[in-house]
């Protein structure tokens, strides 16, 4: 079982990494920090707040890994909260979590304020 937690724990910390890479990339091609390259007609175009606290905080995203490779190493000679089979489906429902985040902070990286 060690062997999926490492393998689990492993794929979390690239997909992080990867979706900062990523979400860095995407932003930096549309000009920030500069404001976004176009206006909209009905409010001003900003940069989105979920994109900007990725970009800025991404990094803290790390500590979610770490909380989950040190819970599932315990629990392998005693369950504590889950049973290890519990452990893995969480870390794999992380994963999916970590990607979903970041693509979305990549597709949806502005946002309308309205103009008052």
């Amino acid at each position: 079982m060690i062997r999926f937690i490492v393998f689990v724990a492993l794929l979390q910390f690239m997909l992080v990494l990867m979706g900062f890479l990523a979400l860095d990339m995407v932003m930096k091609t549309e000009g920030y920090p500069n404001d976004p390259p176009f206006m909209a007609s009905l409010g001003k175009v900003v940069w989105s707040p979920l994109a900007l606290f990725l970009r800025h905080y991404g990094f803290v995203i790390f500590c979610v890994p770490v909380i989950w490779t040190v819970l599932a190493s315990l629990s392998q000679n005693r369950p504590m909260v889950f049973s290890q089979e519990a452990w893995l489906i969480a870390g794999v429902v992380i994963s999916v979590g970590i990607i979903v985040l970041f693509i979305y902070g990549c597709a949806h990286r502005y946002a309308t304020v309205p103009n008052w």
